[in-house]
Protein backbone atom coordinates (compact mmCIF):
# COMPACT_ATOMS: atom_id res chain seq x y z
CA UNK A 1 0.00 0.00 0.00
CA UNK A 2 0.97 3.62 -1.11
CA UNK A 3 0.14 6.71 0.68
CA UNK A 4 0.56 10.47 -1.04
CA UNK A 5 -0.40 13.66 -0.63
CA UNK A 6 -2.02 15.89 -2.66
CA UNK A 7 -3.01 19.09 -2.12
CA UNK A 8 -5.45 19.21 0.28
CA UNK A 9 -6.06 15.10 -0.34
CA UNK A 10 -4.25 12.05 1.25
CA UNK A 11 -4.61 9.44 -1.16
CA UNK A 12 -3.83 5.93 -0.60
CA UNK A 13 -3.52 3.54 -3.19
CA UNK A 14 -2.83 -0.28 -3.76
CA UNK A 15 -0.09 0.76 -6.71
CA UNK A 16 2.56 2.90 -6.83
CA UNK A 17 1.82 6.31 -8.59
CA UNK A 18 3.67 7.72 -11.25
CA UNK A 19 4.89 10.86 -11.66
CA UNK A 20 3.36 11.49 -8.07
CA UNK A 21 6.64 12.02 -5.59
CA UNK A 22 4.84 13.18 -2.77
CA UNK A 23 4.65 9.69 -0.85
CA UNK A 24 4.55 9.72 2.93
CA UNK A 25 6.20 7.02 5.06
CA UNK A 26 2.91 6.91 7.60
CA UNK A 27 -0.84 7.07 7.50
CA UNK A 28 -2.40 10.23 9.28
CA UNK A 29 -5.59 8.79 10.81
CA UNK A 30 -6.55 12.67 11.46
CA UNK A 31 -6.17 13.83 7.99
CA UNK A 32 -10.39 14.71 7.11
CA UNK A 33 -9.73 14.68 3.19
CA UNK A 34 -9.47 10.22 2.59
CA UNK A 35 -9.15 9.27 -1.10
CA UNK A 36 -8.67 5.38 -1.44
CA UNK A 37 -7.68 5.10 -4.79
CA UNK A 38 -8.20 1.51 -7.37
CA UNK A 39 -8.42 0.17 -10.21
CA UNK A 40 -11.42 -2.15 -11.32
CA UNK A 41 -13.06 -2.91 -14.96
CA UNK A 42 -15.11 -0.05 -16.21
CA UNK A 43 -18.69 -0.61 -15.94
CA UNK A 44 -18.14 -2.70 -12.80
CA UNK A 45 -17.96 0.03 -9.73
CA UNK A 46 -19.23 3.93 -10.11
CA UNK A 47 -16.54 6.00 -10.97
CA UNK A 48 -16.82 7.64 -6.98
CA UNK A 49 -18.31 6.79 -3.90
CA UNK A 50 -18.31 6.30 -0.12
CA UNK A 51 -16.37 3.84 1.37
CA UNK A 52 -17.67 2.11 4.49
CA UNK A 53 -16.63 -1.31 3.95
CA UNK A 54 -13.60 -3.77 2.60
CA UNK A 55 -14.45 -4.41 -0.09
CA UNK A 56 -13.95 -1.43 -2.32
CA UNK A 57 -12.70 -2.33 -5.24
CA UNK A 58 -16.30 -3.92 -6.16
CA UNK A 59 -19.64 -2.57 -4.96
CA UNK A 60 -21.60 -5.81 -4.53
CA UNK A 61 -25.62 -6.62 -3.37
CA UNK A 62 -23.96 -8.50 -0.07
CA UNK A 63 -22.15 -5.50 0.95
CA UNK A 64 -24.70 -3.51 1.25
CA UNK A 65 -26.76 -5.70 3.43
CA UNK A 66 -24.42 -7.86 5.35
CA UNK A 67 -21.28 -7.35 7.64
CA UNK A 68 -18.23 -8.07 6.45
CA UNK A 69 -15.25 -8.72 8.60
CA UNK A 70 -12.51 -6.08 8.19
CA UNK A 71 -9.59 -6.30 6.03
CA UNK A 72 -6.33 -7.06 7.16
CA UNK A 73 -4.24 -3.65 6.22
CA UNK A 74 -4.19 -1.76 9.61
CA UNK A 75 -4.57 1.38 7.28
CA UNK A 76 -8.57 0.46 5.92
CA UNK A 77 -9.78 -0.93 9.42
CA UNK A 78 -8.06 3.02 10.35
CA UNK A 79 -10.47 4.29 7.60
CA UNK A 80 -13.18 1.95 8.57
CA UNK A 81 -12.82 2.73 12.34
CA UNK A 82 -12.96 6.70 11.64
CA UNK A 83 -15.94 6.76 9.22
CA UNK A 84 -16.31 7.40 6.04
CA UNK A 85 -14.14 8.18 2.66
CA UNK A 86 -14.02 8.26 -0.69
CA UNK A 87 -13.44 5.46 -3.21
CA UNK A 88 -12.13 6.44 -6.90
CA UNK A 89 -11.90 3.90 -9.29
CA UNK A 90 -9.12 5.93 -11.30
CA UNK A 91 -9.45 3.99 -14.34
CA UNK A 92 -12.96 6.24 -15.06
CA UNK A 93 -10.42 9.11 -15.19
CA UNK A 94 -7.75 7.59 -16.85
CA UNK A 95 -9.70 6.93 -19.98
CA UNK A 96 -11.79 9.75 -19.88
CA UNK A 97 -8.93 12.22 -20.22
CA UNK A 98 -5.83 9.72 -21.21
CA UNK A 99 -3.88 11.28 -18.33
CA UNK A 100 -1.16 9.45 -16.24
CA UNK A 101 0.76 10.79 -13.40
CA UNK A 102 1.00 14.40 -12.24
CA UNK A 103 -1.78 15.09 -14.61
CA UNK A 104 -4.01 12.56 -13.56
CA UNK A 105 -3.84 13.44 -10.22
CA UNK A 106 -4.35 17.19 -10.99
CA UNK A 107 -7.62 15.97 -12.88
CA UNK A 108 -8.23 13.55 -10.03
CA UNK A 109 -8.67 16.99 -7.37
CA UNK A 110 -10.88 18.83 -10.64
CA UNK A 111 -13.14 16.02 -10.44
CA UNK A 112 -13.37 15.43 -6.79
CA UNK A 113 -13.62 19.80 -6.40
CA UNK A 114 -16.83 19.78 -8.58
CA UNK A 115 -18.39 17.13 -6.93
CA UNK A 116 -17.86 19.49 -4.29
CA UNK A 117 -19.15 22.61 -5.89
CA UNK A 118 -22.20 20.27 -7.06
CA UNK A 119 -23.84 20.96 -3.54
CA UNK A 120 -22.87 24.25 -2.64
CA UNK A 121 -25.54 25.87 -4.51
CA UNK A 122 -29.31 25.57 -6.00
CA UNK A 123 -29.67 23.33 -8.99
CA UNK A 124 -31.34 24.49 -12.24
CA UNK A 125 -33.63 21.40 -12.98
CA UNK A 126 -34.84 20.50 -16.10
CA UNK A 127 -37.94 18.00 -17.22
CA UNK A 128 -38.64 16.53 -20.42
CA UNK A 129 -42.28 15.86 -20.97
CA UNK A 130 -45.42 17.09 -19.55
CA UNK A 131 -47.95 14.85 -19.92
CA UNK A 132 -50.09 13.28 -16.65
CA UNK A 133 -46.44 12.23 -14.49
CA UNK A 134 -44.22 15.26 -15.83
CA UNK A 135 -47.05 17.94 -15.00
CA UNK A 136 -47.70 16.47 -11.32
CA UNK A 137 -43.73 15.99 -10.70
CA UNK A 138 -43.37 19.60 -11.94
CA UNK A 139 -45.60 20.85 -9.52
CA UNK A 140 -44.04 18.62 -6.64
CA UNK A 141 -40.59 20.13 -7.52
CA UNK A 142 -42.23 23.62 -7.07
CA UNK A 143 -43.70 23.26 -3.87
CA UNK A 144 -41.52 21.14 -2.67
CA UNK A 145 -37.54 22.73 -3.73
CA UNK A 146 -37.43 25.88 -2.07
CA UNK A 147 -34.42 24.89 -0.18
CA UNK A 148 -32.50 23.43 -3.23
CA UNK A 149 -33.63 24.34 -6.43
CA UNK A 150 -33.41 27.59 -8.21
CA UNK A 151 -34.83 27.03 -11.53
CA UNK A 152 -37.21 24.89 -13.34
CA UNK A 153 -36.85 24.29 -17.01
CA UNK A 154 -39.63 22.32 -18.84
CA UNK A 155 -39.86 21.00 -22.53
CA UNK A 156 -42.34 19.08 -24.40
CA UNK A 157 -43.24 18.66 -28.05
CA UNK A 158 -46.46 20.61 -27.73
CA UNK A 159 -46.06 23.85 -27.19
CA UNK A 160 -48.94 24.82 -26.12
CA UNK A 161 -48.90 22.03 -23.19
CA UNK A 162 -45.47 23.71 -22.62
CA UNK A 163 -46.77 27.03 -22.48
CA UNK A 164 -49.86 26.84 -20.20
CA UNK A 165 -47.42 25.03 -17.56
CA UNK A 166 -44.85 27.79 -17.38
CA UNK A 167 -47.84 30.27 -17.21
CA UNK A 168 -50.02 28.03 -14.40
CA UNK A 169 -46.57 26.84 -12.49
CA UNK A 170 -45.67 30.65 -11.89
CA UNK A 171 -48.68 31.72 -10.77
CA UNK A 172 -48.09 29.71 -7.25
CA UNK A 173 -47.90 31.36 -4.32
CA UNK A 174 -45.29 28.70 -2.22
CA UNK A 175 -42.03 29.47 -3.57
CA UNK A 176 -42.16 32.18 -5.43
CA UNK A 177 -38.53 32.28 -5.96
CA UNK A 178 -37.89 29.42 -8.44
CA UNK A 179 -38.36 30.41 -11.75
CA UNK A 180 -40.37 28.14 -13.98
CA UNK A 181 -39.31 28.67 -18.00
CA UNK A 182 -40.31 27.26 -20.89
CA UNK A 183 -36.91 26.03 -23.04
CA UNK A 184 -36.16 24.76 -26.13
CA UNK A 185 -34.42 21.03 -27.17
CA UNK A 186 -30.99 22.55 -27.31
CA UNK A 187 -31.36 23.94 -24.08
CA UNK A 188 -32.29 20.55 -21.74
CA UNK A 189 -29.19 19.52 -20.58
CA UNK A 190 -28.10 23.26 -19.58
CA UNK A 191 -29.07 22.30 -15.99
CA UNK A 192 -27.63 20.21 -12.86
CA UNK A 193 -30.30 17.85 -13.54
CA UNK A 194 -32.71 16.52 -16.55
CA UNK A 195 -35.51 14.92 -15.61
CA UNK A 196 -36.72 12.59 -18.26
CA UNK A 197 -40.70 11.80 -17.62
CA UNK A 198 -41.69 11.50 -21.39
CA UNK A 199 -42.96 7.80 -22.44
CA UNK A 200 -44.54 6.47 -25.38
CA UNK A 201 -46.72 4.24 -24.01
CA UNK A 202 -48.79 3.99 -20.90
CA UNK A 203 -51.74 1.00 -20.64
CA UNK A 204 -55.08 2.50 -21.09
CA UNK A 205 -57.64 1.59 -18.23
CA UNK A 206 -59.09 -1.79 -18.52
CA UNK A 207 -56.63 -2.61 -21.29
CA UNK A 208 -54.76 -5.93 -20.66
CA UNK A 209 -51.10 -6.34 -21.21
CA UNK A 210 -49.22 -9.46 -19.73
CA UNK A 211 -46.14 -7.89 -19.16
CA UNK A 212 -46.35 -4.02 -19.06
CA UNK A 213 -42.58 -3.44 -18.13
CA UNK A 214 -41.15 -4.95 -20.87
CA UNK A 215 -43.89 -3.76 -23.63
CA UNK A 216 -42.33 -0.06 -21.62
CA UNK A 217 -38.96 -0.67 -22.27
CA UNK A 218 -38.80 -1.87 -25.60
CA UNK A 219 -40.64 1.94 -26.30
CA UNK A 220 -39.37 4.13 -23.85
CA UNK A 221 -35.50 2.67 -24.03
CA UNK A 222 -35.85 4.04 -27.80
CA UNK A 223 -36.80 7.71 -26.42
CA UNK A 224 -34.29 7.32 -23.46
CA UNK A 225 -31.47 6.02 -25.58
CA UNK A 226 -31.48 9.34 -27.54
CA UNK A 227 -31.33 11.71 -24.92
CA UNK A 228 -28.28 9.40 -23.37
CA UNK A 229 -26.39 10.39 -26.26
CA UNK A 230 -27.79 14.01 -26.31
CA UNK A 231 -25.80 14.22 -22.28
CA UNK A 232 -22.97 12.87 -23.78
CA UNK A 233 -22.44 15.52 -26.65
CA UNK A 234 -23.11 17.83 -24.17
CA UNK A 235 -20.68 16.62 -21.65
CA UNK A 236 -23.55 17.07 -19.61
CA UNK A 237 -22.02 16.84 -15.70
CA UNK A 238 -25.48 16.71 -13.15
CA UNK A 239 -27.47 14.31 -12.50
CA UNK A 240 -29.85 11.84 -15.42
CA UNK A 241 -32.89 11.10 -13.16
CA UNK A 242 -35.36 8.38 -15.04
CA UNK A 243 -38.82 8.65 -13.99
CA UNK A 244 -40.75 6.61 -17.17
CA UNK A 245 -41.18 3.16 -16.98
CA UNK A 246 -38.93 1.12 -15.91
CA UNK A 247 -36.52 3.09 -14.37
CA UNK A 248 -34.08 0.50 -13.61
CA UNK A 249 -33.80 -1.17 -16.49
CA UNK A 250 -34.17 2.15 -18.60
CA UNK A 251 -31.39 3.47 -16.34
CA UNK A 252 -29.04 0.97 -18.08
CA UNK A 253 -30.51 1.94 -21.25
CA UNK A 254 -29.17 4.97 -20.25
CA UNK A 255 -25.71 4.25 -19.14
CA UNK A 256 -25.41 2.08 -22.36
CA UNK A 257 -26.32 4.30 -24.65
CA UNK A 258 -24.45 7.39 -23.68
CA UNK A 259 -20.75 5.09 -23.36
CA UNK A 260 -21.03 4.08 -27.26
CA UNK A 261 -19.07 5.92 -29.76
CA UNK A 262 -20.35 6.92 -33.20
CA UNK A 263 -19.61 3.11 -34.20
CA UNK A 264 -21.47 1.51 -31.44
CA UNK A 265 -18.60 0.37 -29.81
CA UNK A 266 -18.35 0.66 -25.70
CA UNK A 267 -15.77 3.67 -24.94
CA UNK A 268 -16.86 4.71 -21.63
CA UNK A 269 -16.83 8.56 -22.38
CA UNK A 270 -20.25 9.03 -21.68
CA UNK A 271 -22.09 9.40 -18.21
CA UNK A 272 -20.71 8.14 -15.34
CA UNK A 273 -22.87 5.28 -13.91
CA UNK A 274 -23.16 7.51 -10.28
CA UNK A 275 -24.32 10.27 -12.68
CA UNK A 276 -27.71 7.99 -13.71
CA UNK A 277 -30.48 7.60 -10.82
CA UNK A 278 -33.86 6.17 -11.32
CA UNK A 279 -37.25 7.24 -9.53
CA UNK A 280 -39.93 4.66 -9.35
CA UNK A 281 -39.51 2.98 -5.39
CA UNK A 282 -40.47 5.94 -3.85
CA UNK A 283 -44.02 4.97 -4.33
CA UNK A 284 -43.39 1.65 -3.67
CA UNK A 285 -42.62 3.15 0.00
CA UNK A 286 -45.71 4.73 0.30
CA UNK A 287 -47.86 1.83 -0.76
CA UNK A 288 -46.42 -0.35 1.14
CA UNK A 289 -46.93 1.93 4.03
CA UNK A 290 -50.76 2.73 3.20
CA UNK A 291 -51.57 -0.77 2.85
CA UNK A 292 -49.64 -1.95 6.08
CA UNK A 293 -52.20 0.18 7.80
CA UNK A 294 -54.85 -1.60 6.70
CA UNK A 295 -53.30 -4.69 7.60
CA UNK A 296 -52.12 -3.21 11.26
CA UNK A 297 -48.30 -3.96 10.22
CA UNK A 298 -45.04 -1.94 12.04
CA UNK A 299 -43.76 -0.99 8.44
CA UNK A 300 -43.75 2.93 8.76
CA UNK A 301 -41.23 2.86 11.74
CA UNK A 302 -39.50 -0.71 10.61
CA UNK A 303 -40.82 -1.63 7.13
CA UNK A 304 -38.18 -1.55 3.66
CA UNK A 305 -38.62 -2.17 -0.16
CA UNK A 306 -36.15 -3.18 -2.07
CA UNK A 307 -35.44 -3.12 -5.54
CA UNK A 308 -36.95 -2.82 -8.92
CA UNK A 309 -40.78 -0.58 -9.39
CA UNK A 310 -42.52 -3.98 -10.85
CA UNK A 311 -42.98 -7.29 -9.86
CA UNK A 312 -39.76 -8.20 -8.48
CA UNK A 313 -40.01 -5.84 -5.90
CA UNK A 314 -39.35 -6.96 -2.12
CA UNK A 315 -40.97 -5.64 0.54
CA UNK A 316 -40.24 -6.29 4.51
CA UNK A 317 -42.85 -5.29 7.09
CA UNK A 318 -40.24 -5.49 9.78
CA UNK A 319 -36.51 -5.61 8.08
CA UNK A 320 -35.11 -5.96 11.89
CA UNK A 321 -36.78 -9.47 11.47
CA UNK A 322 -37.06 -12.52 9.95
CA UNK A 323 -39.15 -12.53 6.51
CA UNK A 324 -42.86 -13.96 7.69
CA UNK A 325 -45.68 -14.09 5.86
CA UNK A 326 -47.16 -10.91 6.73
CA UNK A 327 -44.10 -9.18 4.64
CA UNK A 328 -45.28 -11.34 1.60
CA UNK A 329 -48.85 -10.24 2.01
CA UNK A 330 -47.72 -7.07 1.93
CA UNK A 331 -45.49 -7.58 -1.13
CA UNK A 332 -48.17 -8.91 -2.54
CA UNK A 333 -50.88 -5.81 -1.80
CA UNK A 334 -48.00 -3.51 -2.81
CA UNK A 335 -46.98 -5.25 -6.48
CA UNK A 336 -50.65 -4.88 -7.50
CA UNK A 337 -51.68 -1.47 -5.88
CA UNK A 338 -51.85 0.25 -9.18
CA UNK A 339 -54.69 -2.15 -10.46
CA UNK A 340 -56.93 -1.14 -7.63
CA UNK A 341 -56.63 2.50 -8.86
CA UNK A 342 -57.23 1.19 -12.64
CA UNK A 343 -60.54 -1.07 -10.66
CA UNK A 344 -62.04 2.42 -10.15
CA UNK A 345 -61.25 3.98 -13.90
CA UNK A 346 -58.34 6.14 -13.65
CA UNK A 347 -54.05 5.96 -14.12
CA UNK A 348 -52.81 6.02 -10.99
CA UNK A 349 -49.66 8.54 -12.11
CA UNK A 350 -50.29 11.56 -8.90
CA UNK A 351 -48.52 9.48 -6.50
CA UNK A 352 -45.88 8.11 -8.69
CA UNK A 353 -45.16 11.40 -9.67
CA UNK A 354 -45.32 12.56 -6.14
CA UNK A 355 -43.36 9.89 -3.92
CA UNK A 356 -41.52 8.47 -6.66
CA UNK A 357 -40.81 11.73 -8.30
CA UNK A 358 -40.62 15.39 -7.06
CA UNK A 359 -40.31 14.29 -2.76
CA UNK A 360 -37.16 11.54 -3.94
CA UNK A 361 -35.76 13.85 -6.27
CA UNK A 362 -35.94 16.94 -3.91
CA UNK A 363 -34.48 14.57 -0.93
CA UNK A 364 -31.60 13.83 -3.47
CA UNK A 365 -30.52 17.42 -3.92
CA UNK A 366 -30.91 18.30 -0.24
CA UNK A 367 -28.71 15.24 0.51
CA UNK A 368 -31.39 13.55 2.74
CA UNK A 369 -32.42 9.95 2.70
CA UNK A 370 -34.78 8.58 0.55
CA UNK A 371 -35.58 5.36 -2.07
CA UNK A 372 -33.99 5.15 -5.91
CA UNK A 373 -32.07 3.24 -8.14
CA UNK A 374 -28.51 3.20 -8.25
CA UNK A 375 -25.71 1.81 -9.81
CA UNK A 376 -24.49 -1.33 -8.05
CA UNK A 377 -22.51 -4.06 -9.41
CA UNK A 378 -23.24 -3.61 -13.35
CA UNK A 379 -27.15 -2.71 -12.88
CA UNK A 380 -29.29 0.25 -10.90
CA UNK A 381 -30.86 -1.52 -7.48
CA UNK A 382 -33.69 0.08 -5.79
CA UNK A 383 -33.00 0.82 -2.16
CA UNK A 384 -32.76 3.49 0.23
CA UNK A 385 -29.69 5.77 0.32
CA UNK A 386 -28.79 9.28 0.00
CA UNK A 387 -26.34 11.71 -2.07
CA UNK A 388 -23.91 13.32 -0.31
CA UNK A 389 -20.74 15.76 -1.02
CA UNK A 390 -18.59 12.82 -2.81
CA UNK A 391 -20.76 9.62 -3.66
CA UNK A 392 -23.62 7.75 -2.74
CA UNK A 393 -24.30 6.28 0.83
CA UNK A 394 -26.78 3.30 1.62
CA UNK A 395 -28.17 2.49 4.41
CA UNK A 396 -26.66 0.08 6.52
CA UNK A 397 -28.65 -2.94 7.09
CA UNK A 398 -27.96 -6.96 8.05
CA UNK A 399 -31.03 -8.47 6.74
CA UNK A 400 -31.93 -12.07 8.28
CA UNK A 401 -30.83 -14.94 5.74
CA UNK A 402 -35.09 -15.50 4.24
CA UNK A 403 -35.14 -11.73 3.52
CA UNK A 404 -31.91 -11.70 2.42
CA UNK A 405 -32.49 -14.27 -0.09
CA UNK A 406 -35.38 -12.45 -1.61
CA UNK A 407 -33.09 -9.72 -2.49
CA UNK A 408 -30.57 -11.51 -3.82
CA UNK A 409 -33.66 -13.44 -6.13
CA UNK A 410 -34.59 -10.28 -6.88
CA UNK A 411 -31.34 -8.58 -8.38
CA UNK A 412 -30.28 -12.09 -10.13
CA UNK A 413 -33.96 -11.27 -11.49
CA UNK A 414 -33.08 -7.58 -13.13
CA UNK A 415 -29.41 -9.06 -14.01
CA UNK A 416 -30.94 -11.32 -16.04
CA UNK A 417 -33.96 -9.27 -17.50
CA UNK A 418 -31.39 -6.71 -18.57
CA UNK A 419 -28.64 -9.59 -20.13
CA UNK A 420 -31.60 -11.08 -22.41
CA UNK A 421 -32.87 -7.49 -23.41
CA UNK A 422 -29.01 -7.05 -24.31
Amino acid sequence: MYIYKKDEWQLISFNTLPGLEQMISAFDSQFDRNVIVFNAPLGTTKACFHFEKPDCETETLDALYSDLENADDEVINELIKNGKTIALNINYLINRYDTSGVDLWSQMIIFLNEQADFHKKKKSVNLLGLGDVGSMLTIGLKLLGGECIGEIGIFDLNDNQKSRWEMELNQITTNPRIRVKAIEYDQLFDADVFVFCASKYVPKVGENVEDVRMVQFNENSKIVSLYAKEARNSNFKGIFAVVSDPVDLLCLSVFDASNRDDAGEMDYKGLFPEQIRGYGLGVMDGRAKYYSRLMNLSYDEKGRVFGPHGSALVVSADVGQEDDVYSLQLTEQVIHANLDVRALGFKPFIAPALSSGADAIVSTLNGQWHYSATFVGGIYWGTRNRLSTYGTEYEALTLGSDLLNRVRQSYHNLEEAWAQLK
